[in-house]
């Protein structure tokens, strides 16, 4: 049993890693099923087993491209983050998203898959994604902001913000203003990070 599970754990990296070679190669709407089983030296049926769709394949190196990406943002962070001025650690964490032109068209890729209504499947997996990538960045936000800080707002905003930039930069609107973006989320910190229901009592 270990055995099998180690097999399909090994055979589904293989496919992972050939599918993530080809899209470099030739992007991800030029890159079929057929395309990752000839790669890889499987047929079609066996490749169905793992993916029944193209969908769910770019899903997972979506995925993990993302973990990737976190982590070398969080050991950052950790390593050198915690005394640096706010500004310069969002610099670096939007510069380290962009960075990846890959992961970009992967992500809009599946932004339209998942709302053109044929995926349902992987609408709800999108939808939960990006609430653990909420997670995550709210999780280094309090790394480096004050701990009365309104950090599920906050992580909302840049999460945005960072989908925003990532689709400008695809589109080739740079240079982009990274350096001004963030001395803005560290200057306005403490309007961001004021809980929403301050906001009503002020105006009551």
């Amino acid at each position: 049993m270990k055995e099998s599970a180690r097999k399909t754990r090994g055979n589904r990296e293989k496919i992972i890693q050939a599918a993530a070679k080809l899209i470099i190669e030739k992007g991800v709407a030029n890159t079929s099923l057929a395309d990752i089983a000839d790669e890889v030296g499987i047929s079609k049926g066996t490749l169905y087993y793992y993916y029944a769709t193209k969908g769910d394949l770019i899903f997972d190196i979506s995925v993990r491209h993302m973990e990737h990406i976190t982590n070398t943002i969080v050991a950052w962070i950790s390593g050198h983050g915690r005394d640096r001025q706010p500004e310069l650690v969002l610099q670096m964490v939007i510069e380290t998203v962009l960075k990846s032109e890959t992961r970009g068209y992967i992500h809009f890729y599946l932004i339209q898959e998942a709302l053109s209504g044929n995926h349902e499947s992987l609408k709800i997996r999108f939808t939960e994604e990006y609430d653990r990538w909420l997670d995550l960045i709210e999780q280094g936000l309090r790394l480096i902001l004050p701990t009365d800080t309104d950090f599920q707002t906050i992580s909302r905003v840049l999460l945005s913000t960072i989908d925003g930039l990532l689709m400008q930069n695809l589109l080739g609107q740079g240079p982009l203003p990274l350096r001004e973006i963030s001395r803005f989320f560290a200057d306005y910190q403490g309007e961001l990070t004021r809980p929403i229901s301050s906001y009503t009592q002020s105006q009551n």
